[in-house]
């Protein structure tokens, strides 16, 4: 699997990011705060990404 690149334009390519996130670690996920789908839908068109591993 290789590294999302750019601003994901579509559900698919969101769902795939968040799954690099959640592989990272990433605690905002991890921890049930913000559920999985959730996250994903966030990502799409998104410029920015939030994430936080402690």
């Amino acid at each position: 699997m290789s590294p999302s690149r750019g601003r994901p334009r579509e559900a698919d390519h969101a769902s795939h990011l968040a799954l690099e996130h959640v592989l990272t670690g990433a605690d905002n996920i991890n921890d049930g705060t913000v559920p999985y789908r959730d996250y994903a839908a966030s990502l799409v068109d998104s410029p920015v990404w939030s994430l936080w591993r402690d």
